[in-house]
């Protein structure tokens, strides 16, 4: 949900809806691409065999540990997109909002 927020409050308000869009467009396509490249590892690990076992999940997925971590630090970098980068107290956005 971060990259959406972030999205959104980094671009104009009229291209909100396209950024969002476009965010939701990244999300879908890696997750269909991505699919292939983890069955393919999978059979790479299990040698071809039918039958997998719990040790073949393990190695193939291994390298998702290691960018869930990677995803963690990344969030320390990011940086404030909010109103108080804009110089907008809460009583302005309060007023901004509604």
């Amino acid at each position: 949900m971060l990259p959406y927020a972030v999205i959104k409050e980094a671009n104009p308000p009229q291209f909100g809806g396209t950024a969002t869009g476009v965010i939701n467009f990244l999300n879908f396509t890696f997750s269909a691409l991505l699919d292939s490249v983890f069955a393919w590892i999978l059979q790479h690990v299990s040698g071809g065999t039918e039958l997998m076992e719990k040790g073949h999940y393990q190695t193939a997925f291994a390298p998702l540990l290691l960018e869930v971590a990677g995803a963690i630090v990344l969030t320390f970098l990011l940086k404030e997109t909010g109103p108080a980068t804009r110089g907008l107290s809460s009583n302005a956005v309060q007023e901004v909002q509604g």
